[in-house]
């Protein structure tokens, strides 16, 4: 996953020079990159976070906030990559179904754009505080309570795991 930004845009580039093959190529290796992150997902969203059990020791809050963002919080790196993958996509998609429209490829245009809706919902998920500045600075007390607990949080994560590691 480290060069599927760059794959993703390379593709979407390839589908504006060469709409009508390169276009489904492009759909399906989003769609192929969205399942599986997707199947990720799902794979860790079993069962609610305990509570003030060690080795971490999460209040209630916290268990809330960390299931609510369970990917974020147990893959932080992967989760920034497959951020990276989604913003290309995104950015790419934006493009190229205004321009596969332009081009009367409309059926794969609509796919593309419709599929920003979910790419959103997935980059809320995978890297939620861009998403929970813009809810803080409107005024929603979740989203700033959220926010305070995070460095605290990550900080009591990185305390447990040094202690787990050093015998």
């Amino acid at each position: 996953m480290r060069y599927g930004s760059v794959l993703m845009l390379i593709l979407a580039g390839w589908a504006a020079l060469t709409p009508q093959p390169m276009s489904w190529v492009f759909i399906a290796a989003v769609a192929a990159f969205e399942v599986w992150l997707l199947a990720r997902m799902r794979k860790l969203e079993q069962g609610p976070v305990p509570v003030d059990v060690a080795p971490y020791r999460f209040s209630a809050e916290e268990a809330r906030f960390i299931g609510r963002y369970r990917y974020y919080f147990a893959y932080p790196a992967q989760a920034a990559q497959a951020g990276s993958v989604l913003a290309a996509i995104g950015l790419a998609g934006m493009v190229l179904a205004l321009w596969l429209t332009y081009k009367q490829a409309f059926f794969q245009g609509a796919l593309i754009g419709a599929n920003l809706f979910l790419v959103g919902w997935l980059t809320k998920r995978i890297a939620p505080l861009f998403a929970l500045r813009i809810a803080g600075s409107r005024g929603d007390r979740e989203a700033l309570r959220l926010l305070e607990i995070h460095g605290p949080l990550w900080a009591k994560i990185r305390a447990a795991n040094q202690s787990q590691e050093t015998p």
